[in-house]
């Protein structure tokens, strides 16, 4: 899908912000950045998406700027050129998967010979599914003033 590139120039840093906000909350786009140009602390806001999000963001921002009397201009550019969004827009890499640790079929046979074990004692030595203590003489589906710890919940 082609990327259009939509620009927003308003004066002033905190409604460049808000505009920016409230494009993002608008529709699908990404946001490129906030520019500062030369003059009149105007803010030009650069973004990017498909044609019909970043046209409803960039209606959205500038009904905004005109609200708030700092609306200087405002374009969407349909499809640009080869070299335009490629100059506007800074290429960040992507950052290289994590590599997945690889075990052995051995050391997994290990591992699961290990872990089961482990887990099948501690479910026969626990008998009392309120306090899962071991020592508690009461059996699942007895009453709970059986158990041990009965009547000192809260109890730290």
């Amino acid at each position: 899908m082609k990327q259009s590139l939509g620009l927003l120039e308003v004066s002033g840093l905190a409604l460049a912000i808000s505009c920016a906000d409230v494009m993002a909350k608008a529709a699908s786009i990404t946001l490129v950045g906030l520019e500062k140009t030369n003059g009149s602390g105007w803010t030009v806001i650069k973004i990017i998406g498909d044609v019909a999000s970043v046209q409803a963001a960039i209606s959205t921002g500038a009904n905004l700027a005109e609200l708030r009397n700092g609306l200087v201009a405002h374009r969407v550019i349909s499809r640009p050129g080869e070299g335009i969004l490629s100059h506007s827009v800074p290429v960040q890499p992507e950052p290289a998967p994590e590599p997945i640790p690889y075990l052995s079929q051995e050391q997994e046979e290990m591992a699961t010979e290990i872990a089961l074990p482990e887990a099948a004692q501690q479910a026969e030595l626990i008998s009392c599914n309120l306090c899962l203590d071991p020592a508690c003489p009461r059996q699942k589906g007895e009453p709970r003033t059986l158990c041990l710890h009965s009547g000192k919940r809260g109890e730290a």
